[in-house]
């Protein structure tokens, strides 16, 4: 199955930055999405300020919309926290955003149950503990059915690392040994 949507890793950490800032506030937004990869993230107010919800401001929501209009963008989804659930749409988030979370949207849903609770703001430091879950969904007539994203860039990131790490190979100094 094709991806749903496409993005880049400063997408994903800025979607997860925006979860704990707001913690234990559930934190929302939309994705702007230029040819079916997101190219802006957009924050939104959450209007019930609660760890259990989230609703935007229609008219929030309309002036981002109007914004990526100008912008050459469109909407391609929306975007929330769990601070003290898994990053599953829970039975509220279908019922409130049913309508917007189905095709051609997609919704993400950024998990920080974990370190929502604790309260921490250091960095983990090892893999998968207490780490935020990032899971992207449609939901259809009531169904949610998770889907996959692609994470672009990433070869490009990967290949500038190699570059610095081995660049230092090809300018040997005079008397370097010869391999």
């Amino acid at each position: 199955m094709p991806p749903a949507i496409r993005l880049r890793q400063a997408h994903i950490n800025a979607m997860v930055a925006h979860a704990l800032e707001d913690a234990p506030i559930e934190c929302c937004g939309l994705l702007a999405t230029k040819d079916g990869a997101v190219v802006d993230i957009r924050r939104a107010v959450n209007k019930e300020a609660s760890p259990y919800r989230f609703s935007i401001d229609p008219l929030e929501t309309r002036k981002h919309e109007l914004a990526m209009d100008d912008a050459g963008q469109s909407l391609g989804g929306f975007y929330h926290s769990h601070t003290g659930s898994p990053a599953i749409p829970s039975p509220t988030d279908i019922r409130m955003m049913g309508t917007f979370f189905g095709p051609p949207y997609v919704h993400f849903v950024i998990g920080v149950a974990d370190r929502a609770r604790r309260g921490e703001r250091r960095l983990w430091r090892r893999r998968g503990a207490g780490r935020p879950e990032v899971r992207v969904w449609f939901i259809e007539n009531g169904d949610c059915t998770e889907q996959s994203y692609e994470v672009i860039g990433f070869f490009v990131a990967v290949k500038r690392q190699l570059i610095r790490v081995f660049r230092p190979l090809r300018h040997r100094p005079r008397g370097w040994p010869g391999l």
